[in-house]
């Protein structure tokens, strides 16, 4: 979960992503950069169409398919994935492991919708778990930052001064006071524990707190900008350097062996142990609307920033048409992973996503979209 700029509303706050703040309004600006892009480009693919191959599975009502993607450099051998998955998927499937979504209040289907957290079952349809209003329409100055499982809410009031902890009912509220200026929206580390951070740019420190506002404990000042948190690491990164570190103190620099061109613009997703990272890069363009980049996804290989590249849902995304950004994913126990992909551009009116189960190699497996409607979500774990 990125825990940069406020302003960065184009998609919902997850477990693991969010934002720093720049301004008490900041969560007004839902313009989603339409006005600096300007239209988007007419020849641009908008989404890969919710059809199957010639040789994938059947496709359940939820828009789930398979597709055979080329992609990385060593062939896969899976077969087509069976009906039925279970939550971990044996090492060389296909199969998708549980999923769990979260859907925000302000972006439900009416006005006054609930936030939701669905779970995706064996057979491929999205069962909703539960319904919420954690801040009970206070004013808040950070998007929601849901835990991994679903039923805690954190997120920081201004006015207050102070970080707030509830389950995802709003019940069993904690606050935690935020002396000094709030830099960074919460995020949660697992269930149980959150990161924030204080100050301002380039002088910010990262606090971690248990759920329940004990713990509290400094983990590093005078950061520069406000970081990605995943699997329990919190990274920062640059154009192409990605630097990790968690809580016990273990940390590594890497650097990616993406194409000269690329930047780097998102940690995506750290496995556990730390030593797989997905990452998005993408091409630059004058005037430096992401409308105009071609977005590249990669596996990383944290001790050696070997990459492999993941193959793009859509060909078309091979040219520069702003679609196709990763922005969360899980790295499985099998070696594959499961990655959020936008299938909208900046000059949208509004987020689309596909969630895209790859193989190791970086081949597409399949694809799923998320609960029926849900346009504005984010995947949890």
């Amino acid at each position: 979960m990125s825990l940069g700029p406020f302003t960065r509303t184009t998609r919902p706050a997850s477990a693991r992503r969010s934002g720093a703040l720049a301004g008490t309004a900041a969560l007004l600006l839902l313009t989603f950069g339409a006005a600096a892009c300007g239209t988007a480009d007419p020849k641009a693919t908008p989404a890969p169409a919710e059809t199957a191959t010639a040789t994938a599975t059947p496709v359940p009502a939820t828009g789930d398919t398979s597709a055979a993607g080329t992609g990385g450099s060593v062939p896969d051998a899976a077969s087509a994935a069976p009906a039925v998955a279970p939550a971990r998927p044996a090492v060389g499937s296909t199969q998708w492991p549980q999923l769990i979504w979260y859907t925000a209040k302000e972006n439900g289907r009416k006005q006054n919708d609930p936030a939701r957290i669905w779970r995706r079952t064996p057979g491929g349809s999205w069962q909703l778990v539960r319904e919420g209003r954690p801040y009970d329409g206070k004013a808040i100055i950070s998007p929601l930052a849901i835990s991994p499982d679903g039923r805690r809410a954190a997120w920081l009031e201004e006015s207050a001064g102070r970080l707030v902890i509830s389950g995802f009912d709003g019940t069993k509220r904690h606050a935690i006071a935020t002396p000094g200026q709030q830099a960074c929206a919460p995020s949660w580390l697992d269930s149980g524990r959150v990161l924030y951070g204080l100050g301002r740019e380039k002088d910010i420190t990262l606090i971690a707190v248990n759920a329940d506002g004990s713990g509290r404990k400094v983990l590093a000042t005078r950061q520069a900008k406000c970081p990605t948190v995943s699997g329990g690491w919190i990274a920062q990164f640059s154009d192409r350097t990605v630097r990790i570190r968690n809580e016990g103190g273990d940390s590594r620099s890497i650097s990616p062996r993406i194409p000269a061109g690329l930047v780097i613009g998102e940690v995506a997703a750290i496995s556990g142990n730390g030593r797989t990272l997905v990452i998005s890069a993408h091409t630059t363009s004058p005037g430096g609307c992401s409308c105009g980049w071609r977005f590249r996804n990669y596996r990383l290989d944290a001790a050696s920033g070997a990459v492999t590249e993941l193959a793009p849902l859509d060909p078309a995304w091979k040219q520069p048409t702003g679609h196709g950004e990763a922005i969360d994913g899980l790295v499985l126990a099998d070696g594959g992973l499961v990655v959020q992909v936008k299938t909208d551009t900046s000059a949208d009116d509004a987020p689309a996503y596909r969630l895209v189960r790859y193989a190791r190699s970086g081949r597409v497996l399949a694809s799923a979209s998320g609960p029926d409607g849900q346009r504005w979500g984010a995947l949890l774990g």
